[in-house]
């Protein structure tokens, strides 16, 4: 985790992809499930969308600003934690969303996980009693401020446990609890670059509840050797996870740096609007020509003129948003690394667990290879068939496929 800094590009997009990662995949381990266009088009469109996919991606968008503030309160290094950081946390996940309880509020009534309708007999943990959330939660604030206990990972874990075990809030603990571990590693190794655990954790997530269960729910003496090895069970399935994070980190930035080397070999101007637009499409890879405009600062005409000579040379793809009917331009590089992470977080984990010890670039076409084979969609979509219709007033063309619903749209 350590050398990742030295060995990734320095380019905005990888640290920007991984933050989404963790953000999309910590939603998929609690099975709120999206993808980074989707995510993307929330961002950029800015328009009325399938209510149940919007739903999800502002819960996903959520968890992509809470794992960004966990990083920022790790790297106040100096500042101890305090459980109001827990519960801005829980803000910033929940902020937008349309959810029963308020957000950052501890919970106030016993809570247990188990099947739906089960009783706490039933259960496969009842969490600690309510008045009891708050003195655990400032014992753990303690913890996480404290220096000098032990291995960073260890710790990042050890926390992660004892926050699930006490689960404060209502809902969210899962994604608040695994942001804490970002807290954790931040605050012990300052120039550490954000790796997606939870892309990681996600691909094993049975494994991870499996390991969390018997820590959460021993009972017993808290000097038992039992109890240390409940313990320990989580903290090696933790470490496996990061050590799996590391590899798709690496992963990311070697697609990302062929990417980048792509665009250097367009020779584009540095002051064009296609340089601009391509700079702006790197933190946000689905987009639409008016959100493009917006964040470059050029005209729609000068991003269109861009923009058509991207997609010729293939550094763009132009598409369709299935709700709106919108024309959108996508980046396929940075689109694929996150919605077509598992074939790759697959090889990941098999290479970490039969200590191959599979480089970047060997993972990566691998991945390639296989999700090929898998018809996995690693290419460009299809381009639709577009509408002859030309507007009596404005004479531009309709932006919308052919077959389309009236009424005709022309921006």
């Amino acid at each position: 985790m350590a050398g990742l800094v030295a060995i990734l590009p320095e380019h905005p997009a990888v640290e920007w992809c991984l933050n989404r990662s963790e953000g999309i995949a910590t939603s998929d381990v609690e099975g709120v499930s999206t993808t980074l266009r989707s995510l993307s088009l929330l961002e950029s469109l800015r328009a009325e969308r399938d209510p149940g996919r919007q739903e999800r991606d502002r819960q996903a968008l959520g968890a992509v600003r809470l794992a960004a503030h966990a990083v920022a309160v790790g790297r106040r290094a100096r500042i101890p934690v305090r459980v109001s950081d827990l519960r801005e946390m829980h803000k910033r996940l929940f902020e937008g969303a349309d959810v029963a309880f308020e957000p950052g509020s501890m919970r106030g009534d016993d809570i247990w996980i188990g099947p739906r309708g089960a009783t706490p007999l039933e259960a496969l943990f009842v969490a600690p009693p309510a008045e009891f959330v708050l003195p655990l939660c400032e014992d753990l604030a303690d913890y996480v401020s404290a220096h000098d206990l032990g291995h960073p990972l260890a710790k990042a874990a050890i926390a992660h446990l004892q926050f699930e075990t006490i689960h404060p809030f209502p809902d969210g603990n899962g994604r608040v609890g695994r942001a804490l571990i970002h807290s954790v590693l931040q605050r012990n190794w300052p120039t550490l670059m954000p790796v997606p655990l939870s892309a990681a954790i996600a691909e094993h997530k049975q494994e991870y509840f499996a390991a969390l269960r018997p820590y959460q729910t021993y009972t017993g003496d808290s000097e038992s050797q039992v109890r240390d090895a409940c313990g320990e069970a989580a903290v090696s399935f933790i470490a496996d996870a990061a050590s799996v994070a590391c590899d798709y980190a690496e992963s990311v930035g070697h697609a990302i740096e062929g990417m980048l080397a792509k665009w250097d070999r367009l020779g584009l101007r540095s002051h064009s609007a296609a340089a601009a637009t391509l700079d702006a499409m790197a933190t946000m890879p689905a987009s639409s020509v008016a959100y493009l405009s917006d964040a470059t600062g050029r005209s729609v005409h000068s991003v269109r003129r861009g923009l058509r000579g991207l997609v010729s040379a293939g550094a763009v793809v132009e598409s369709r948003d299935e709700d709106t009917g919108r024309r959108v331009f996508e980046v396929p590089e940075l689109l694929q690394v996150v919605d077509h992470r598992q074939k790759l977080l697959q090889l990941c984990w098999h290479s970490h667990q039969a200590g191959l010890g599979l480089s970047a670039a060997e993972l990566v076409a691998e991945w390639r290879r296989t999700a090929v084979m898998g018809d996995v969609a690693l290419k460009p979509p299809t381009k639709r068939a577009r509408c002859t219709h030309i507007g009596e007033r404005s004479k531009v063309r309709c932006t919308q496929p052919a077959g389309h619903p009236p009424p005709h749209r022309y921006t």
